[in-house]
């Protein structure tokens, strides 16, 4: 358990039924458990290891996190500080392609945000990041298991200090306490409508947003990959979600994974995602 100075309190705690409170009946039907924890090592992890016996719908929520992870294997903990890490399960039937998954959740996440205030500045960097005027505010991991998939989905609400200049949080953004609850409420309920949709359309039912909120379209990059990187012209994504560059041959590459650094007007913007 973490220890709680009573008389100081840090940031408004998750609870289930303030959560529960932003999601709608029509969705609410969709959401088949809703656990917080005071500490986890992973909510990712946490989920994989419960898949076998949980069913489609299942969230989990944790205010600390000591062992998260992000893409690649990188560390992604989130501390005792305010901030979201939570993770879905849910089950996709047969054969059912989850092209362009990542990229629709991106899209939730950042309707989530515009919902919850911020209306202007977000864009979504390939292939899992959620930026505000070209710093990190969240990101997404996928991981399968299965017919299921684990989603994992962290927002930063209050960062420690000293803060990273990449990264920035929700509270800078808005100058304003952070309404945890409501976010994460916001959160639920737009995973809930939006996956439903995904099974029944794909990609094709987000790809005008993402490509709307596109923070790479026209920039110079450098794809790495395992084998070698790539440099070239971001030419967006296709209608499967993967990476498009356009390199000084005039020939494009699509790429469904790998490592971006941009570089606009020759400065590095941003180079790693978590």
């Amino acid at each position: 358990m973490i220890k709680i100075d009573q008389n100081k309190p840090l940031f408004e705690r998750l609870d289930e039924s303030k959560i529960l409170s932003f999601v709608s009946k029509e969705n609410l039907c969709y959401l088949s458990a809703l656990d917080i924890f005071d500490s986890l090592p992973s909510t990712n992890q946490f989920l994989l290891e419960h898949a076998k016996n949980s069913p489609s719908g299942r969230f989990c929520f944790a205010e600390q996190q000591t062992a998260g992870r992000g893409r690649r294997g990188r560390a992604w903990d989130s501390p005792f500080s305010g901030n979201i890490a939570c993770s879905l399960l849910w089950r996709f039937k047969g054969q059912q392609s989850v092209s362009g998954l990542s990229n629709a959740i991106g899209v939730m996440v950042v309707t989530v945000l515009q919902k919850y205030g911020i209306k202007e500045g977000l864009q979504l960097k390939w292939p899992n990041d959620v930026l505000f005027a070209q710093r990190k505010l969240a990101g997404i991991l996928l991981e399968k298991i299965g017919e299921s998939v684990v989603i994992g989905i962290g927002i930063n609400l209050n960062l420690p200090e000293p803060k990273l200049k990449e990264r920035i949080d929700v509270g800078e953004i808005t100058n304003k306490t952070v309404a945890r609850n409501k976010l994460a409420g916001l959160l639920v309920n737009e995973l809930l409508r939006g996956l439903p949709q995904f099974q029944q359309q794909g990609l094709q039912a987000f790809i005008n947003e993402w490509r709307k909120q596109d923070s790479l379209t026209g920039c110079k990059v450098n794809v790495l990959t395992s084998k070698q990187v790539f440099s070239g012209i971001a030419q967006g994504i296709n209608e499967d979600g993967e990476f498009l560059l356009l390199d000084q041959n005039q020939q494009l590459h699509i790429f469904s994974y790998g490592e971006v650094t941009v570089r606009c007007q020759e400065n590095i913007i941003l180079n790693q995602h978590d």
